[in-house]
């Protein structure tokens, strides 16, 4: 390793998902591990790698193993994004993942099948801290799927066959990871869209390190304008999304090093 501090490594797929966690935290260092970006520093008292990791399972895997490789981790936080599957789930409820499911399922791996689980203790205390105002937190099972689930009718079939509360595209790759290394893992995921919502397919203005493209938004504004207001409403949900986590993870962290020091 090449640095004898542990670090929490707290990792999301996208710019936004990370983005409230950036603004606060004492970025010393920023480096590039292919189409990652790693922010080093310190937040809530704590050494911190905060990880950009592109869109999808692969990406979001590759990112933490080279990150892995440099740094020494103690703990791994995944975090960000994810649509309802749960019709009682609202935009910027909290899912803490007790367990992860991958479609599609890998017939060769029975982990796959009954879903992977994540630490019942890790779990536990994160679903025993007080929530923010007007923050609701459950504690439930996420699906980890190839492409972005956007409309209500997909959303309820993914639902009646797997026993998810919400769907994502990165924590199965992520948990592969950690089991292989054998470090804490955690994730907790932030609802952008519910259940019965039609969600406005974005992936294409996605670039392939993760960030939104400007240039390719605007041009789908200028080609589509009929779908400004599904863009407007998608920021608003994501920037809520992500405030609600970024106030959880505050708490999170806080009572993380309050552990530590006792």
């Amino acid at each position: 390793m090449n640095d004898p501090k542990h670090y929490i490594c707290i990792i999301g797929a996208i710019g936004e998902e990370i983005a409230g966690i950036k603004q606060r935290m004492k970025i010393e260092q920023s480096l590039a591990l292919g189409h990652a970006r790693v922010f080093i520093g310190r937040w809530q008292g704590v050494d911190l790698l905060l990880v950009r990791s592109g869109v999808g399972r692969a990406r979001a895997r590759q990112a933490l193993a080279q990150v892995c490789d440099s740094h020494a981790v103690g703990f791994i936080l995944s975090i960000g994004y994810a649509g309802g599957l749960d019709p009682s789930l609202n935009v910027g409820d909290l899912v803490i993942a007790d367990k992860v499911f991958d479609h599609p399922s890998d017939a060769t791996d029975e982990k796959n099948l009954r879903g992977r689980i994540i630490s019942t203790a890790l779990v536990n205390q994160a679903m025993a801290l007080p929530c923010p105002a007007d923050t609701v937190v459950v504690r439930g099972a996420l699906l980890t799927v190839d492409r972005v689930v956007s409309d209500p009718a997909a959303k309820k079939e993914l639902g009646s066959r797997y026993p998810a509360q919400a769907v994502e595209m990165e924590t199965t790759g992520l948990v592969r990871e950690a089991e292989a290394r054998d470090i804490p893992f955690l994730s907790i995921r932030s609802i952008t869209d519910t259940a019965d919502q039609q969600l406005l397919d974005c992936a294409h203005l996605v670039k392939a390190d993760g960030e939104v493209s400007k240039l390719k938004a605007g041009w789908h504004v200028l080609t589509h304008p009929g779908d400004l207001k599904s863009l407007v409403a998608l920021r608003g949900h994501a920037q809520k999304a992500t405030a609600r986590l970024t106030e959880f993870l505050t708490l999170y962290l806080k009572n993380y090093k309050a552990g530590e020091n006792t």
